[in-house]
């Protein structure tokens, strides 16, 4: 004859209880313990993506190629400065008094004197803009490293 084994069921459910709170323990050590290392792993990929050697590489031939458009942009101004100069040669010779210039003389050097000063302001500008992204950039923590000169152009030409 078998022997009937007797059940203690408190003690089962009591170590029930112990084993489900262990395993809500250990999800929620593990969880907190992962959700830091999430962090870690985000802000690694953060500092990769903004001074990792592509992007290093990218940021200098930004300022590279800013500065060598400001640049060009200052050869520009002085070919549009002596533009405005060369309209007032081309007319020299009809005399100082613009008011004794035959009128239609009179409107032609104008229209040209006007469109020299339109095109140098408007280079003048697009100067200015792109001195204002490079010298923004160059304030930028991130950036600052890559920045190709160490004197900043200046803000305003004119």
């Amino acid at each position: 004859m078998k022997k009937q084994a007797w059940i203690d069921y408190e003690k089962a459910a009591e170590i029930g209880i112990k084993v489900i709170l262990g395993i809500l323990v250990l999800t929620v050590v593990l969880g907190t313990i992962f959700y830091f290392l999430g962090w870690f792993n985000e802000a690694a990929l953060v500092a990769k993506k903004e001074f990792g050697a592509k992007a290093a590489l990218s940021k200098y031939e930004w300022f590279v190629s800013q500065a060598n458009g400001i640049e060009k942009m200052n050869k520009d101004i002085s070919l549009f400065e002596a533009r405005t100069k060369s309209v007032d040669e081309q007319y020299k010779g009809y005399g100082e008094d613009k008011a004794k210039w035959p009128l239609h003389i009179s409107a032609q050097y104008s229209r040209e004197k006007q469109l020299a000063i339109d095109d140098l302001i408007a280079v003048v500008s697009q100067r200015n803009n792109l001195v204002k992204e490079y010298n923004s950039a160059s304030e930028k923590f991130n950036w600052r490293p890559f920045n190709s000169r160490k004197d900043r152009p200046k803000e305003s030409f004119m």
